[in-house]
């Protein structure tokens, strides 16, 4: 069967990778973690998880967590309001930089590799819209597949209206945006919150992260996923860190298979979140670390009671099909 890992976060070089646990996770020995990653998300270790678990292809999330720079860096601003202002305009490009950099790394990254695609990663908040639609056209015409967006990290809701411009230009060209999402604290991400958009964008392919990703399988914003799955036809989901509950014995795999097919079977992706799934684990199994974790997903993912085809579908089918244009 071919398998496409929907949802990896591949980073570039092994020091980004400990960027990513230590800074932006906040994992260290004071929270009870180790102070070295078990993985570090480099290019390499995404081909070893492929070739071990016979993934057919992976499609990269770039996501610059440009929201926390930007809070973090308020603290090293002057104090005065001219100086501020520039410093602060200052830190600001330097950002949108690190953005387009991570963007192009991405590009060069999957170039020339036809089992390689990714998503570039936009901020609606840093960037201008003049900013960020230049960078969607440079990055879609180099050969992005789609557009990745973090709603919490950019502390805004799906309808927030610095949104919209993203949303215009991805709806005309059939570009799929994935958005995070989350039932988790505030409201940043919530699936309810991209209604407005949904509505007056009705061709807009989005991607719900995570199936909406509550806290209590099956409700709260897992149930906004399905209730907009049926009101938009364009509306799907990815499967990342859901399949890992069936994994570790938290959901029924007769239940996830029934919660796919309440979405709709032919708008769910098969999506691992290697390596963040690795990042993720929590401080109770900081002392035994995993590098399976991304494995467990897959094979949970396999054994689900979905029939042959709507396997196929999930594991691939689906995701080609959105990315076609």
């Amino acid at each position: 069967m071919e398998i496409i890992d929907a949802h990896t976060h591949v980073f570039r070089s092994q020091d980004h990778g400990r960027e990513a646990f230590g800074y932006f996770l906040s994992r260290n020995p004071r929270s009870g973690h180790p102070a070295e990653p078990v993985a570090y998300g480099t290019v390499g270790e995404l081909r070893q998880m492929m070739a071990s678990n016979a993934v057919s292809g992976a499609n990269i999330l770039m996501f610059t967590w440009s929201g926390q720079y930007w809070r973090d860096g308020q603290y090293t601003l002057p104090d005065e309001g001219t100086r501020r202002e520039a410093a602060a305009e200052e830190l600001r490009l330097r950002i949108v930089d690190r953005i387009r950099d991570n963007n192009a790394w991405a590009g060069a990254t999957v170039a020339g590799q036809p089992d390689l695609t990714y998503f570039c990663g936009v901020d609606a908040v840093l960037m201008g819209e003049e900013e960020m639609l230049a960078e969607l056209e440079a990055r879609v015409a180099e050969g992005a597949s789609g557009v990745k967006i973090v709603p919490r990290d950019m502390r805004i809701r799906g309808d927030d209206p610095r949104l919209r411009p993203l949303f215009d230009w991805c709806a005309r060209r059939g570009v799929p945006v994935l958005t995070e999402s989350s039932g988790h604290g505030a409201a940043f991400g919530r699936p309810s919150g991209f209604e407005k958009p949904l509505t007056e964008f009705p061709s807009l392919k989005l991607i719900f992260a995570h199936c909406g990703h509550s806290p209590v399988f099956g409700e709260g914003a897992d149930v906004e996923v399905v209730e907009l799955a049926r009101r938009f036809e364009n509306v799907c989901a990815d499967l990342s860190l859901r399949v890992l509950e069936v994994a570790d014995g938290k959901v029924e795999p007769e239940r996830m298979a029934q919660h796919i097919r309440r979405i709709g079977v032919d708008r769910v992706l098969y999506g691992s979140n290697f390596v963040l799934a690795e990042l993720l684990q929590p401080v109770a199994d900081a002392a035994r670390p995993q590098r399976v974790r991304t494995e467990s997903s897959l094979q949970a993912f396999l054994r689900l009671p979905l029939t042959g085809d709507e396997l196929a579908a999930v594991a691939a089918g689906n995701f080609r099909r959105l990315t076609s244009r």
